[in-house]
């Protein structure tokens, strides 16, 4: 069984990356092509960019679509308190799997007191919390600094009972997100988007590095526990997902843990048929 806790929808045609559809067919295609049992999608909603698939569009798009589970999301800086309405309205439905937030693409830090009621919400309806780590793209430079992974010390602490993943190792800030790990047991991460596939900086010394910081993040204390495959498709391709897998040579029972039954955990069995 594999798992891809972190993937993303569109119906535009794509630009510069290893496809040019990112649609639900496409995905339904690649996951039948490499394994894949479940997918989860994530809502976007990126203001500065004026872009994303909200919360009512992307359940419309998987709807009939048993391959997929979604993770919801929200305006944070201009709807904060309709779009943590919504999510409970869709918390109670069972129509999410969980919440994902965008800091670096939005305009706050995680640890900052108006998020509260986001991870209040997430402990009473027992979701996790999905929040973009690391380097952002296409957005103003002096973002960037908001999606360290230092941010989510504070929230994960004072919400212990809320499992946390800080996507795509935090990178570059890897050592940084270890450290929080370290303290922190309810925060994970994935490995997914750690490079664009089929570009110059996919390269066989850049694809060692970072198989080497993933079995840095294996050895953190249960590590081997917290570590979740994902791809960021279509950033990174499903080929390549694996192939930084099959690099760290683990054996069955670790690789059975980082391909599904981390993520099994982390989204509770409560959302899995």
């Amino acid at each position: 069984m594999i798992i891809d806790l972190h993937a993303h929808t569109s119906n535009h045609p794509m630009r510069n990356l290893h496809v040019t559809s990112a649609s639900i067919a496409t995905l339904e295609a690649e996951a039948l092509k490499y394994g894949i049992s479940m997918i989860v999608l994530l809502a976007t909603y990126f203001p500065h960019k004026k872009s994303g698939v909200h919360n009512h569009d992307m359940l419309e798009r998987i709807k009939g679509h048993p391959l997929f589970r979604m993770f919801g999301s929200l305006d944070v800086m201009n709807h904060f308190d309709s779009g943590v309405a919504e999510l409970e309205t869709l918390a109670k439905l069972g129509s999410i799997a969980g919440i994902k937030l965008y800091p670096g693409y939005q305009g706050f830090e995680p640890s900052e007191e108006r998020l509260n009621p986001v991870y209040a919400l997430a402990e009473k309806y027992r979701l996790p919390v999905m929040l973009h780590g690391g380097e952002v793209h296409n957005c103003e430079k002096e973002l960037a600094e908001l999606a360290r992974p230092l941010y989510v010390e504070k929230p994960a602490k004072e919400h212990p009972k809320v499992k946390f993943v800080v996507s795509h190792l935090a990178n570059p800030y890897f050592a940084e997100l270890r450290g929080v790990m370290e303290r922190c047991p309810n925060v994970f991460t994935d490995i997914s988007g750690q490079f664009v596939s089929g570009t110059s900086e996919d390269t066989e010394e850049y694809r060692d590095m970072i198989t080497s910081e993933i079995q840095q993040f294996l050895s953190c204390q249960n590590g081997y526990e917290r570590v979740m495959f994902a791809t960021d498709f279509p950033i990174q391709s499903y080929k390549d997902s694996l192939d930084l897998v099959e690099r760290l040579q683990l054996n069955p029972e670790q690789l059975k843990n980082l391909m599904a039954e981390n993520a099994l955990r982390f989204l509770d069995q409560t959302y899995i048929p």
